[in-house]
């Protein structure tokens, strides 16, 4: 019997198990093409001749392929499986009811405290209406209801790549809980920084923009990270070891939500809108 350790395993991108590993391969491979599509939008300024039909198809057409491809054309191992038992699907649940808080609550908070404006030409609103300042005509504090799925694709991409990136770096270093902790925050802001960067131009003022953009992207894109720091280590755990109950992706994913929702109010009370 020899006694040489036996060889460090490989540092690893994509998931161990193959159904999760077929899911964020294929939202890899996607993610190009949808953000292509949008900078596509942003460049032409097509949407601005879109109503509310216009832009809800938008956001759906952007958002469906996350959920059909997989549904259509399923990876061999989850071959056969009912939709709501595939890995793809516990994905999509967990960052769709992540994105229903973050949306229909926690907007208001980019309104009131990161002075965030929409102004799409949009009357299919949704938004909650006992959280922030309420309703201001003409001041941009609504939420168009076609930003639900298209928050949809920008979030699973963005947990997507955190996700491989930190298994990567976890698997090629030992970096131990601070290490950890690091790189998430790292990637948090990064992420949040970069989405600020490439959204909030000239020219898309007209319908999204940020009161002060410089203040926005230094310390309101701390504000936006705090949403990746809560999100990133509960999603990248999905399925790692076992597949997990559905109780536990919504169980998770609204507690999640909530710990968000806690810190931004900690931030609006002890600091105050940027």
């Amino acid at each position: 019997m020899s006694d040489l350790p036996a060889p460090a395993a490989p540092p690893r991108w994509l998931a161990r198990d193959p159904a999760k590993a077929a899911s964020e391969r294929f939202y890899l491979f996607y993610s190009p093409i949808w953000i292509a599509f949008v900078g596509l939008v942003m460049v032409t300024g097509m949407y601005r001749s879109w109503g509310d039909i216009g832009y809800l198809v938008f956001g759906l057409g952007v958002a469906a392929p996350m959920v059909l491809v997989p549904l259509l054309w399923p990876a061999p191992s989850e071959a056969g499986r009912r939709p709501w038992a595939t890995s793809w699907f516990r994905l999509n649940l967990w960052i769709a009811l992540f994105v229903f808080v973050g949306t229909y609550f926690l907007t208001h908070y980019f309104f009131d405290i990161l002075g965030m404006r929409y102004r799409f030409p949009t009357h299919w609103n949704f938004q909650a209406e006992l959280v922030g300042a309420g309703e201001i005509a003409g001041e941009g504090r609504e939420v168009p209801l076609f930003l639900y799925p298209l928050t949809q694709a920008y979030f699973m991409t963005y947990h997507v790549v955190m996700t491989v990136v930190l298994r990567y770096l976890g698997t090629r270093f030992e970096l131990g809980k601070f290490g950890r902790g690091a790189v998430i925050v790292g990637l948090a802001y990064s992420v949040a920084f970069i989405e600020t960067y490439f959204m909030a131009v000239p020219a898309m003022s007209e319908v999204f923009e940020y009161v002060d953009r410089g203040r926005m992207l230094a310390w309101g894109s701390v504000f936006y990270a705090t949403y990746f720091v809560v999100s990133v280590p509960i999603f990248s755990r999905i399925d790692e070891d076992q597949p997990w109950p559905l109780s536990w992706i919504v169980g998770s994913s609204l507690a999640a939500g909530m710990a968000v929702f806690i810190a931004l109010d900690l931030w609006a009370l002890v600091l105050g809108p940027i």
